[in-house]
C-alpha cells in the first residue's frame, strides 16, 4: 500500500462523515483496485458499501462493489459490518441487494456466521430449498469453529422447523434435532429441537425432547411455557399405552409445572391411568381402560371402543359408527378414536365402515402435526390382513402415509408390517418397513429385508426391469450374508 493511498482513504472517510455519502462515494471508488493490499482494500470497499447503501443506489452499484468484496480473501474479520449492512438493506425492503452482499461475504470469508447470514437472506427471498442446504453447511462449519456453537444450534433449529410439516423428511428432522446442542440456546430454538426429537423412533431421543419441554414449562406464566406443557401432554396422548416409563417420567415432570392444583392432579392421574393400561393385560386391562374413561369423560368414546376391541364387540353400532358430535376434539385423540373404530368395524365384518375410518385417519396423518397413536397402527395392520379388498386397500393407503416418517415404531415393531405388506401385494412398502425394522435393530430384520428384496428382485426380472432387478438382488445378497454372519456369532 502506498502512503498516498492511505491519505486518499483518510480523505474519503472525512468526506463521508462531514459532507455525506454522495461526495464520498467517488473517492472510495478510486481506491477499489485489484492490486491493493487486502486489509486496505477491505476498508475502502466497506466505505463504498456504506455509501451506496445509504444513498439507496441501484442493485447494479451494490452488486459491483459486492463482487469486488468477494475477492478480498485474507482481508481480516469484517463480518459485523457486513451483518449491519445486510440488516439495513433488508429493513428497507432491498432483499436481493442483501442477498448479493451476504453471498459475497461467504466467498470472501466462508465462516459459519457468514453462511448463516447467507441462509437467512435466501430465506427472505423465498429460496427455502437453497437456504436449507446453506444452513446445513453453516451447522457443519460451526461445529469446527471455536465460539460458533450458537450458529450450529440456530441453523439446525431452522432446518428442523422447516421439516416438521413434512412427514417424508421426519428422519432428517430427527437427525438435525438430535445433533443440535440446546445448551444456552434461546427458548424458541429449544422448543423446535424438542419437537424434532419427539418424532424419533428412539425412546431415549424422545425423552431428551421431553426434558427440553420440561425445562421450558418451568415458567408456565409465559405462552412458550404453556405451549411446552401442552405439547408434552399431547405426546402422552398420541402414544397412549406405547408411552415408555422413561417418557412418562419426563411427561410427569412437565405436568408438575401446571399452576392450577386441580388441573395438575387430574393430568397426572390421567397419565398414571395410561401407564396402568400399558402395564396390564386381559380383564385387568379392561378395568384400567374403564378407570381411564372415568378420569377423562371426553375419551368415553375411545373407552367404549377399546372395550369392544378387547371383548370382540358387543358395544353396539356406536363403537363402529360414532357420531361426530361425540368425537374427541383433540387431533391425537381423534386419531386414536378412528383407529379403534376401524379395528372394531373389522372385527364385526363391516369393511366399508372400517375403510371410512381408515381413510379419515390417513387424512389426519397426512396433515401432520400429530403423533400416531398405537390404535392406528393396530387398525392398519388388521386391515392389511383383511380378506375384503376395500378394507385392505384403505389399510395399504394408510400404511403408505405412516411409513413416510412415523413418530415412533408401531406396536410390535416394523417387521410384522413388512410381512403383512408383502402379503398384501405391496413389496415396495414392505421393503420400506423392513428397512425401518433393520434401522431399529429388530430381531432378524436384516434377514427379512434380504428375503423381501430377493423376491422383489426376481419379480422385477420377470417384468424385464433388469437394472432394478440386479440392484435389488445385490442388496438382498448383502443383507442375507450379514444376517447369516450375525447368526453365526449368536446375535
Amino acid at each position: 500500500m502506498k502512503f498516498v493511498d492511505e491519505i486518499g482513504l483518510s480523505a474519503a472517510q472525512k468526506l463521508e462523515s462531514s459532507v455525506g455519502p454522495f461526495v464520498a462515494l467517488p473517492a472510495y471508488r478510486r481506491l477499489l483496485v485489484r492490486t491493493a493490499e487486502p486489509s486496505f482494500a477491505a476498508r475502502a470497499a466497506l466505505g463504498a458499501l456504506r455509501c451506496v447503501v445509504r444513498l439507496g443506489s441501484d442493485e447494479r452499484d451494490i452488486g459491483d462493489i459486492a463482487a469486488y468484496w468477494s475477492t478480498l480473501s485474507g482481508s481480516g474479520p469484517h463480518f459485523p459490518a457486513i451483518l449491519d449492512l445486510c440488516r439495513l438493506l433488508a429493513r428497507v425492503g432491498r432483499k436481493s441487494a442483501a442477498l448479493a452482499l451476504a453471498q459475497a461475504e461467504t466467498e470472501r470469508a466462508p465462516t459459519a456466521r457468514a453462511l448463516y447470514l447467507y441462509g437467512r437472506c435466501l430465506e427472505l427471498m423465498g429460496e427455502g430449498d437453497a437456504a436449507f442446504m446453506v444452513f446445513a453447511n453453516a451447522a457443519t462449519r460451526a461445529d469446527e469453529e471455536k465460539g460458533a456453537a450458537d450458529v450450529a444450534v440456530a441453523a439446525r433449529a431452522w432446518r428442523v422447523q422447516r421439516l416438521l410439516g413434512d412427514r417424508s423428511t421426519a428422519a432428517l428432522a430427527v437427525a438435525d434435532a438430535a445433533s443440535a446442542d440446546p445448551t444456552g440456546a434461546p427458548p424458541d430454538h429449544k422448543l423446535v429441537i424438542a419437537l424434532g426429537r419427539l418424532r424419533s423412533p428412539s425412546r431415549f431421543v424422545r425423552a431428551s425432547g421431553l426434558s427440553l419441554l420440561e425445562e421450558l414449562g418451568r415458567d408456565p406464566t409465559t405462552s412458550l411455557g404453556q405451549h411446552a406443557i401442552r405439547l408434552a401432554a399431547e405426546h402422552a396422548d398420541a402414544l397412549g399405552d406405547a408411552l415408555t416409563p422413561l417418557e412418562a417420567d419426563r411427561v410427569a415432570a412437565t405436568l408438575g409445572h401446571v399452576p392450577d392444583d386441580a388441573a395438575r392432579e387430574n393430568a397426572l392421574a390421567r397419565l398414571a391411568a395410561a401407564q396402568a393400561i400399558a402395564a396390564s393385560r386381559g380383564e385387568a386391562q379392561a378395568e384400567a381402560i374403564t378407570r381411564a374413561g372415568e378420569l377423562a369423560p371426553e375419551i368415553a368414546v375411545l373407552v367404549r371402543r377399546a372395550r369392544a376391541a378387547l371383548t370382540g364387540g358387543g358395544q353396539g353400532d356406536e363403537a363402529a359408527r360414532p357420531s361426530r358430535a361425540t368425537e374427541p376434539a383433540s387431533p391425537s385423540l381423534r386419531l386414536a378414536s378412528l383407529g379403534l373404530a376401524a379395528f372394531v368395524a373389522l372385527g364385526k365384518s363391516q369393511p366399508r365402515e372400517a375403510a371410512e375410518a381408515l381413510d379419515e385417519a390417513t387424512e389426519l396423518v397426512t396433515k401432520g402435526g400429530v403423533g400416531v397413536p398405537p390404535p392406528v397402527w393396530t387398525a392398519a395392520r388388521a386391515a392389511l390382513e383383511s380378506a375384503d379388498p376395500l378394507a385392505r386397500a384403505a389399510g395399504v393407503k394408510l400404511c403408505e402415509v405412516l411409513l413416510q416418517g412415523p413418530a415412533a415404531a408401531p406396536p410390535g415393531g416394523h417387521s410384522a408390517f413388512a410381512v403383512a405388506l408383502a402379503r398384501a401385494g405391496r413389496p415396495d412398502l414392505a421393503v420400506r418397513a423392513a428397512r425401518d425394522a433393520a434401522a431399529g435393530k429388530e430381531v432378524s430384520a436384516r434377514a427379512l429385508l434380504g428375503s423381501i428384496l430377493r423376491e422383489q428382485g426376481w419379480a422385477l426380472a420377470a417384468r424385464g426391469q433388469r437394472e432394478l432387478s440386479i440392484a435389488a438382488l445385490l442388496e438382498a445378497k448383502e443383507h442375507l450374508a450379514a444376517a447369516a454372519k450375525d447368526g453365526a456369532r449368536g446375535r
